[in-house]
């Protein structure tokens, strides 16, 4: 009896070790999941706060050495101006730059961007750091290529920008017909009245100018342009590729008015005036 007691209090208790042992390792295996759970949360975290920590001491140094370093205080501000509208006192105002104030304590590109917003005749606005107490802005007006409107107070230049019309300027050809109730300062003509702008441009930059002096264009039929010049011409003009903007269309329109130069020059030397003139026919 004795020894069959002994057999079973020693199989007993080899489970109880058993069962220790195995209830050692799921523990162990719970401590290291949990542990990785843990470090999981915890690693990114402590990179967050490393990456935010460094950030801070970067801004702060980059303060201490610009923005909050009276060295670099503005004490002149220099304006240049390629214009007849546009003031200091504008570009002052509408940038809010001002001498006693921090160099660095502005984004240039940000106030460039909004300057230009705000001052649509403006084509273009570049500010410049001189170290360590200057500011340099140079500021470029937009050139009026024509007037939109018989009685509209609105300019466009050459690429088609609208802005404020200054009166009392030189005189610059109306272009009427298109839709000038939807135009204000800042938006782009629709390529109707682009075609205009081709035409006034073309006389500009070429010879025919020279005898082609253009009063006003009427963009209404939009399958052509008609010319009033200066001497009481009326001309309807069309070229091939109008409006597409396609590779050769500008070549095209310096031919079609080269044609109207010599139909011009040839009735004054006969001693007779156009009055009217249509161009819209094709080569065929």
């Amino acid at each position: 009896m004795w020894f069959g007691s002994k057999r079973r209090d020693s199989g007993e208790a080899g489970k109880r070790g058993s069962s220790l042992k195995v209830n050692a390792r799921l523990s162990d295996r719970k401590s290291r999941q949990q542990w990785r759970l843990r470090m999981g949360v915890v690693i990114p975290l402590a990179v967050l706060a490393g990456i935010a920590l460094a950030a801070w001491l970067l801004w702060v140094t980059a303060g201490a050495l610009f923005w909050n370093n009276p060295t670099y205080t503005l004490r002149e501000l220099i304006v240049r101006i390629d214009g007849q509208v546009i003031t200091p006192q504008h570009v002052r105002d509408y940038t809010g730059l001002h001498e006693g104030m921090n160099l660095f304590s502005t984004n240039l590109v940000r106030v460039q961007q909004e300057f230009l917003l705000k001052v649509p005749v403006v084509r273009s606005i570049v500010l410049t750091r001189q170290l360590p107490s200057t500011m340099i802005v140079e500021v470029v007006e937009r050139t009026t290529l024509a007037r939109i409107g018989r009685w509209g107070t609105l300019g466009v230049d050459r690429d088609g920008w609208v802005f404020s019309y200054r009166t009392g300027g030189r005189e610059v050809p109306v272009i009427t017909g298109g839709a000038e109730s939807a135009l204000r300062p800042g938006v782009r003509v629709d390529p109707v009245i682009m075609n205009a702008i081709e035409v006034v441009d073309a006389c500009n930059r070429t010879s025919v100018g020279e005898r082609i002096r253009i009063a006003s264009i009427d963009t209404s039929a939009k399958a052509y342009v008609e010319l009033y010049l200066a001497a009481g011409e009326r001309v309807k003009l069309a070229w091939k590729d109008m409006g597409t903007g396609a590779p050769g269309e500008r070549r095209e329109l310096e031919r079609r008015l080269t044609h109207l130069a010599d139909a011009l020059r040839a009735s004054e030397e006969r001693g007779r005036r156009v009055v009217s003139l249509d161009l819209t026919y094709t080569d065929q």
